[in-house]
């Protein structure tokens, strides 16, 4: 009877814990734009943390010191819209100006698959839709155009969104510590200490990736932009910037970055005079080297000794997160799946009753436990042995 009962405890206990995650499931997606917003400003946090603990190291309390970073940060980002809002203002002057070169380019290259069909006995129209709209054309552009006070209402409403992000860096950085223990208080005394320990480790695999990435994103962006300006692209500034938001996608963001400037080096003219052909290849080794650098040095070091995660579990997790939520889960994967890994193991040794302790100290322990088993190396025997008396 007892058996009975202890199998109907696991069975209620196990479908009320169903229950639960079914209406955090359908609560996540009824708010999910404010745990974006709050997602976001945590990350943001994360990325300052350093600075900030920096900086509190000293005489300096907690709260000034947040101040002094969050106004360096609104400096900086001030002193860079001053600077590159008339660096952008000009290229894309550059771009309405060249837009002339870049529709004759459209066409030669839909003359050339014309006549690449019509050689097969296949009629195509490419460079004709494109020097003469036919009418469906012509509504999808005038659907654009009309959608353009949308998308500028839009673009004010991020600009206002970036400002509560930050807001919510700001009590993440200050109350985070509080907020972190008044939650550990809640929990029962021996929980408090593993509580601890698994926060702790979520810490170190959010602020490793947060800071790695960004890093990797600004080197990415300034390389690709300083080699779109050696190579002569007019629109060099707006290349890097795109790419640096690309390179926040782990892995195969710096090849989506490519896409603009290759298309720029095929169109515009550059300092390879009219060979666009050897304008292109030079983006395209530019930016082989540019990922092979930050995907084989960058980020082994910077984001994957944070996460732990091997390249083909990021790659089927960003996959994953692609399918799942579009760009925001491709965001979000890698350090999600990373933190439920974590979660497992820390729940695995709780379950086992094995000894509270980071997983990093645990992972050093068992290094020196195998070289404490393995072999001594054997010093060479003298060379009369090995050939007799």
């Amino acid at each position: 009877m007892e058996k009975w009962t202890r199998l109907l405890v696991i069975l209620a206990t196990s479908l009320l814990l169903l229950a639960f995650v079914a209406v955090a499931v359908r609560l996540s997606l009824a708010i999910h734009h404010t745990l974006l917003l709050f997602a976001l400003g945590g990350l943001v946090a994360y990325a300052l943390d350093p600075l900030v603990e920096r900086l509190s190291r000293g005489r300096l309390k907690r709260h000034l010191a947040v101040a002094l970073v969050f106004i360096g940060l609104l400096a900086v980002i001030g002193l860079g819209v001053a600077w590159l809002g008339g660096q952008i203002a000009q290229q894309t002057s550059a771009i309405k100006q060249d837009y002339p070169s870049y529709k004759d380019w459209a066409v030669a290259q839909a003359t050339r698959i014309d006549d690449a069909f019509a050689a097969r006995g296949i009629q195509t129209r490419l460079a004709e839709d494109i020097n003469n709209p036919s009418a469906s054309v012509q509504a999808t552009e005038k659907r654009v155009a009309e959608q353009g006070v949308p998308i500028l209402r839009r673009s004010v409403g991020d600009i206002g969104e970036s400002v509560i992000v930050l807001l919510i860096a700001l009590y993440f950085l200050i109350f985070g510590s509080d907020m972190r223990e008044k939650f550990n208080g809640l929990l029962p005394p021996d929980l408090q200490e593993r509580a601890d320990l698994w926060e702790t480790d979520v810490n170190r695999i959010l602020g490793g990736f947060v800071r790695g990435q960004f890093i990797i994103a600004l080197i990415t962006g300034a390389a690709a932009a300083l080699g779109c300006l050696a190579i002569g692209i007019k629109i060099w500034l707006l290349i890097g910037l795109f790419v640096v938001v690309a390179a926040l996608i782990p892995v195969f963001g710096p090849y989506i970055g490519a896409i603009p400037a290759l298309i720029a080096a095929l169109v515009g003219p550059t300092h390879f005079g009219h060979n666009t052909t050897l304008a292109a290849i030079a983006v395209i080794a530019w930016f082989i080297l540019i990922n092979e650098a930050g995907s084989k040095v960058l980020y082994p070091k910077l984001v994957g000794a944070a996460l732990g995660l091997h390249e083909v579990l990021v790659l089927f997790v960003l996959f994953a997160g692609l399918e799942i939520n579009g760009i925001v889960g491709v965001l979000f994967a890698a350090p999600v799946a990373a933190i439920a890994i974590v979660t497992v193991v820390h729940l695995y040794r709780f379950w086992q009753d094995l000894p509270d302790s980071l997983l990093s100290n645990v992972a050093r322990s068992d290094a020196r436990r195998e070289g404490q088993h393995a072999p001594a190396p054997q010093p060479p025997e003298p060379e009369t042995a090995a050939h007799g008396p």
